[in-house]
């Protein structure tokens, strides 16, 4: 009973280390919100330049606008 067998050598990529959270200055935060709530701002595309999820920073423009911290433009107070 002597059979020959194959065997498939798997290969995997490395898991990836999660990396450690950055702590962020408020007044970086309140720059980067500000900035997002800009007319015509894209939020995804700032988030992403100033390297955050860009779920991070909607989840901290929910925060500052809930709290009062920052209010959005209205219509009103848009420069000409």
């Amino acid at each position: 009973m002597n059979q020959s067998r194959t065997f498939d050598i798997l290969t995997a990529e490395p898991v990836r280390t999660r990396r450690k959270p950055r702590d962020w200055p408020d007044d970086e935060k309140t720059r980067i919100v500000a900035a997002s709530l800009q007319p015509g701002a894209n939020v995804s595309a700032i988030a992403r330049s100033e390297g955050l999820d860009p779920s991070q920073l909607y989840g901290w423009r929910r925060k500052a606008l809930a709290s009062g911290t920052i209010a959005p433009l209205s219509a009103g107070m848009e420069s000409s």
